[in-house]
């Protein structure tokens, strides 16, 4: 006298001494699927959060070297500045050493 085999579902995990190929609780197969979507599924939400993750640092790296040249340009610029005006004021000073003296007219 052969028992039956005692069967567990993979989607219910209720045990079944059935011998057809489909749980008499759930309806759904004994059989396992080959998880090939499930794995695709998974290898797809990987290189998502992967390429987000690059893309979030890529950014980050570029918004901080806009600051960085912000800074740098801003800097020369005011260096620039600061010897346009020295530069200036020494050619005022030539100038007025150069100019004759006011005299008076009568």
């Amino acid at each position: 006298m052969d028992q039956p085999v005692q069967r567990v579902c993979p989607h219910c995990a209720r045990i079944s001494y059935e011998s057809g190929a489909r749980c008499p609780y759930c309806g759904h197969s004994f059989k396992r699927g080959s998880g090939l979507v499930g794995m695709a599924v998974l290898l797809a939400l990987f290189a998502l959060v992967v390429l987000g993750g690059m893309f979030l640092m890529l950014v980050a790296a570029g918004n901080e070297a806009d600051r960085k040249l912000d800074r740098e340009v801003s800097r020369v610029q005011r260096n620039l500045n600061d010897q346009f005006d020295q530069i200036q004021g020494n050619v005022r000073e030539e100038l007025d050493k150069r100019l004759p003296e006011a005299t008076p007219t009568p």
